[in-house]
């Protein structure tokens, strides 16, 4: 293969490989022939997507989550050329992976000084107006929105936007992390992106470590996308590592460390069919109605008064209250309902930066805001369960906080039909080992992931080929019902490293 790997972190994955060989043959065809110079080097970053395994939708709310990144992986290669001309361009060609279809319009041009007007990054209102006026190159607002979010909030921002705003940028993107799965395919492909950037600038990991490197990418989704994201996402994009789980407490962002699965527990991910979006108005009603509930319950259920809004209580994290707690002190301030001029008119904020209350919309509260308090205290109790004696027993509890874990999705009215019917498989299976005298096992647990409301279900059993035989049973059930074939219910399988652990790659591709 013609490709020079001139400097790299760690060795590459053999997808990476793949990668590379891939660009090489963009040199003589398709629309990324004239993106780069071909005799320059290139920076290429890669990030996975993640498979939430607990914690989900709690992750605004100051929970705990834990969080695996997948095998599948997004891959972006960038490269600047400087001179300061005016007529200097931001390029972006997004290219589908072998064998998989394009679901855009490939390319997004614009002129620089259009992102960096008179020198300076774009303000992030006007960012959002500009990628949202096309829908068919909307997409580019994943990919550009790191420049802008890069030279406004990075590593001294005055020295990188000048940097950005006199050169023109090409970035060429291709990823396996499949679309509305609730797998983070936006958060892989932002973090392929904000490293592969990093790596052209020459920001090294010491100026922005992992940790900063997916808060920017948060930015970028909550602040040019448009997309009220919490933080989870990215962080496990950047911060996984392979076959374990990221512990991650977001109050905002704090690493507890990576929880390897213990050899005899194994996790699966199905594709419900059913597509997901945190852009979705579903998701962004549910964390409205949570950030109202944090809202109410900070003044005990009393309107504003004449001196302003209070303070959010226990440090604007719903998470930080117990459960009892909550049933004793707060579920008695919080309405079951209420609608979006009520709330305004008695209380004007509900505290959330990145979301608005619509006075024609009515909002759930009470579930909403319940939601983060029940789910931190699952993770917790998930976490320290996956340390206990392997047997029937830990595979029982862990299993029920899973299903737990799902029905206070559709409480919020986050479920689907799809990832319902799939989870009651699941149980099906373990009713039916019952049935035959044999111990519930080989699956014990299954959950929305994500945003919920279509998307991946996560499955949890035992290590093995009967396990693995039972995941097949239920994708082909469910396939049957659905009318498809089992080839067509992706399922994810396997793990890889988060992007920080590999760094950006500086190759040649000769």
């Amino acid at each position: 293969m013609p490709v020079t790997i001139t400097s790299a972190k760690a060795p590459p994955l053999v997808d990476t490989l793949d990668f590379l060989d891939e660009l090489e043959k963009h040199k003589t065809a398709g629309p990324a022939t004239n993106l780069f110079n071909w005799g320059a080097p290139l920076s290429v970053g890669r990030a996975p997507g993640r498979l939430d395994v607990m914690g989900g939708i709690a992750d605004y709310s100051g929970s705990l989550v834990l969080q695996m990144p997948i095998r599948e992986a997004a891959h972006v290669a960038v490269q600047l050329q400087h001179g300061g001309s005016p007529s200097a361009l931001v390029r972006i060609v997004s290219v589908p992976a072998p064998g998989e279809e394009a679901h855009r319009a490939p390319t997004f041009e614009a002129p620089m000084s259009v992102l960096f007007p008179g020198g300076q990054p774009l303000e992030y209102e006007a960012a959002r107006a500009l990628f949202k006026a096309d829908p068919a190159t909307s997409w580019a607002a994943y990919i550009a929105g790191c420049l802008l979010v890069l030279a406004r909030d990075g590593p001294d921002a005055p020295a990188l936007a000048a940097r950005l705003a006199g050169s023109s940028v090409s970035v060429l993107v291709q990823s396996r992390v499949p679309e509305g799965k609730g797998v983070s395919s936006s958060a892989a492909v932002e973090v392929a992106t904000m490293t592969a950037l990093a790596g052209a600038l020459g920001v090294g990991a010491e100026a922005l470590p992992g940790r900063q490197l997916a808060i920017l990418c948060q930015r970028v989704e909550n602040l040019v996308v448009g997309a009220p994201c919490g933080i989870m996402d990215q962080m496990a994009c950047t911060l996984g590592r392979q076959h374990s789980l990221l512990a991650l407490l977001c109050q905002p962002a704090e690493v507890r460390g990576t929880v390897e699965l213990p050899r005899h527990v194994a996790v699966w991910g199905v594709d419900s069919g059913i597509r997901h979006s945190v852009g979705g108005s579903d998701y962004g009603s549910v964390r409205v109605g949570a950030f109202m509930g944090l809202r109410i319950a900070s003044s005990d259920g009393q309107p504003s008064g004449a001196s302003g809004p209070p303070p959010a209580r226990w440090g604007g994290y719903l998470a930080r209250l117990s459960p009892s707690e909550l049933a004793q002190a707060v579920a008695a301030h919080l309405p079951e309902r209420i609608s979006g001029a009520d709330f305004l008119r008695a209380y004007t904020s509900h505290y959330d930066t990145v979301t608005s209350v619509d006075p024609d919309q009515e909002y759930a509260v009470r579930q909403p805001a319940s939601h983060p308090v029940h789910e931190n205290f699952r993770v917790t109790t998930f976490e320290q369960a996956l340390k206990l004696p392997a047997g029937p027993e830990q595979f029982r509890l862990l299993g029920e906080l899973m299903f737990q874990s799902h029905a206070s999705y559709s409480g919020c009215g986050l479920g689907s039909a799809g990832t319902d019917r799939l989870v009651e498989l699941v149980r099906e299976e373990g009713a039916a080992a019952e049935a035959a005298g044999r111990p519930r096992g080989p699956l014990w647990g299954a959950k929305i992931t994500g945003g919920g409301c279509g998307g991946t279900v996560c499955i949890l059993g035992e290590e093995g080929p009967e396990a693995e035989a039972a995941v097949a049973r239920v994708v082909a059930r469910y396939a049957a019902e659905r009318g498809v074939e089992a080839e067509q219910v992706k399922v994810f399988r396997g793990s890889s490293p988060g992007a920080a652990e590999l760094g950006p790659m500086i190759a040649m591709i000769q």
